[in-house]
């Protein structure tokens, strides 16, 4: 097997290469946030499984530079750091376009583009770009070799059929969560334009406007549409626990569609989770 050039490799053997970038990268991430935020395990990456592809797409990146710089240490940095910031910045790019979400923000950090990348972040890439070039592919390279390509062509199939499903629960599950986002902002629109000129309705965050209807309907309640009411009591009893998934893996998280309405269920959870904290020490 050709040592560095990726695009010469046989379909399987560069897609076990793309498998096993991706879960150095699930692996680096745990470690990250686990160490520097949570102080416990999340698992990190939009997949059930432990993949973080947009690492797999920037190592398969690197791996793609001419090979004249595999020998280098500072332009092969400067070159990784360029290129995965690239692939960051145009993921968190289409992630929005498709979904009106922002999974990650930079904008607490002072060298930041447009909250989607960042100089910390950017520095790391290069990092692990000579790392990876010097250290971990060749390791990857020995590994394939001693499978073989029979072996390779099997794992690669079996892996590809588990993360074909892994991928089509989760785009199921990114849509069922932009499709709450689409009816609760649907939800706040129709409370402005049926009460919007009530002295008693308050016109200011998602929850502002419903608490205010449901403080007036709890004396008046023959002034309220019916219909209205049972949305705004699904709401309050609202259960999400796929939307919660990814909030709590991406803390993060903004949406400049549907910022009232994710703040709403990031402080549902905030709520729960403070809920839960006071039931444990009660019994304790």
């Amino acid at each position: 097997m050709n040592l560095f050039a990726i695009y010469e490799l046989p379909f399987w053997s560069a897609f076990l290469i793309f498998i096993l970038f991706s879960f150095i990268g699930w692996i680096s991430e745990v470690i990250y946030v686990g160490v520097t935020s949570a102080h416990k395990f999340v698992n990190r990456g939009f997949l059930h499984g432990p993949l973080c592809p947009v690492y797999g797409f920037g190592g398969v990146v690197i791996l793609m530079l001419p090979p004249s710089l595999y020998a280098t240490w500072i332009p092969l940095f400067f070159a990784s750091m360029i290129l995965c910031t690239i692939v960051e910045y145009f993921v968190s790019w289409l992630m929005e376009k498709l979904f009106h979400t922002r999974w990650w923000d930079y904008s607490h950090y002072k060298i930041q583009l447009n909250g989607r990348i960042c100089l910390l972040n950017s520095i790391l890439f290069g990092f692990l770009g000579v790392v990876v070039i010097h250290f971990v592919y060749p390791l990857m390279t020995d590994l394939l070799n001693s499978l073989g390509q029979t072996w390779i062509s099997i794992s690669g199939m079996i892996i590809l059929a588990v993360l074909s499903v892994d991928v089509f629960f989760t785009v199921r599950k990114l849509v069922d969560f932009a499709n709450v986002m689409k009816k609760l902002k649907e939800l706040g629109e129709t409370l402005n334009s049926h009460y919007g000129q009530e002295e008693w309705f308050k016109k200011g965050s998602f929850m502002d406007m419903i608490n205010s209807v449901i403080e007036r309907a709890d004396n008046r309640k023959e002034e309220f549409n019916q219909k209205i009411l049972e949305k705004i009591d699904k709401v309050q009893n609202l259960r999400l626990p796929s939307v919660e998934l990814f909030i709590k893996k991406f803390p993060s998280i903004k949406s400049t569609k549907y910022k009232d309405e994710l703040n709403m269920i990031k402080e549902k959870i905030h709520q729960k989770i403070e809920a839960a904290k006071k039931k444990d020490k009660q019994k304790n």
